[in-house]
C-alpha cells in the first residue's frame, strides 16, 4: 500500500502496529537505561544423579573448537596423567565450581565400558 507523504508519525505508528510491523529500538548509551525488558526464566539447572555414573543416554556431546596448542596441551596432560581428555576437562571444570558427581569423573570411560568401573575410578 503506498504512503501518503503527509502522513504524521503518529499515524505510520498506528498503522504500523495495525499491520503488525516490529519497532527499531536504540540501544541505550553508557549510562543510560533502556525500557525495562524482562528477560525470560532461565531453565533450572539438572542435578546430577544421586549415585552411579551418568547412564550414556544422559551424556550430551561437546563441539567446541579450540587453538591447536590448547588442544595438543590437553592431550599431553591426559597422558602425563594417564587418563582420558574428558577427564581432564571435567576436572578443571570442577576446580571453576562446576558440579559434576564423583561418579561422572571417571579417568577413561574405554575401560570402564567393559570392566570394573569402581576399580577404574580407583586407579586399580
Amino acid at each position: 500500500m503506498p504512503l501518503d507523504p503527509d502522513l504524521d508519525d503518529e499515524k505510520l505508528e498506528s498503522l504500523a502496529r495495525e499491520k503488525g510491523v516490529g519497532t527499531l529500538q536504540k540501544p541505550p548509551r553508557q549510562g543510560e537505561q533502556g525500557p525495562s525488558v524482562a528477560s525470560p526464566p532461565l531453565a533450572p539447572i539438572p542435578e546430577p544423579p544421586k549415585s552411579g555414573a551418568t547412564p550414556r543416554t544422559r551424556m550430551k556431546p561437546l563441539n567446541l573448537d579450540l587453538p591447536d596448542y590448547v588442544k595438543t596441551e590437553l592431550k599431553i596432560r591426559a597422558a602425563h596423567r594417564q587418563t582420558s581428555v574428558r577427564h581432564v576437562v571435567l576436572t578443571a571444570l570442577v576446580k571453576d565450581g562446576i558440579t559434576v558427581a564423583e561418579a561422572d569423573l571417571i579417568e577413561d570411560g574405554r575401560r570402564a565400558r567393559g570392566g570394573n568401573v569402581e576399580a577404574n575410578r580407583t586407579g586399580r
